[in-house]
């Protein structure tokens, strides 16, 4: 046993110098695996389908923000705006969301083409119509930021 001190003296002294740090993420199976945000999408991608994207235009103003298959469509008279359940399907390279809301039919139509909003030096991706109702509103489109 005289034997074991030095040893257990030795390990004992080894220790005493390391230090332990904690990991900062604990890796129970408790933790939540995040998910990539949806709106991203590289410099440039406007093919659709876009998971989300907005349409706007000038004269009048209107935007419409999509986030899959929800549409908000504001205007300067109506900031908070109106959320819309669509459908979503492509046909070519278009994408058109479309469904009903309060009893109005209402169709989003997006696609590639180089679009200008009339009041800027700004070039777009996309161009975008949108009708709701009986009110129609063209304008540009671009995937989000």
């Amino acid at each position: 046993m005289t034997c074991l001190r030095p040893l257990l003296l030795a390990a004992a002294l080894g220790l005493a110098g390391c230090t332990m740090t904690a990991s900062p993420v604990p890796t129970t199976a408790a933790t939540p695996i995040q998910e990539a945000p949806m709106a991203k999408r590289a410099p440039g991608d406007a093919t659709p389908p876009m998971a989300v994207f907005r349409a706007f235009g000038t004269e009048p103003f209107w935007n419409v923000n999509v986030e899959g298959d929800t549409l908000t469509f504001t205007t300067p008279d109506d900031q908070a705006g109106i959320a819309m359940q669509g459908t979503r399907r492509t046909r070519g390279d278009t994408l058109e969301l479309s469904g009903t809301h309060g009893g109005k039919p209402f169709v989003l139509e997006v696609s590639p083409g180089e679009c200008s909003d009339g009041m800027s030096d700004n070039v777009y991706a996309l161009s975008a119509r949108f009708r709701f109702g009986d009110m129609s509103y063209a304008g540009c489109g671009e995937a989000a930021k």
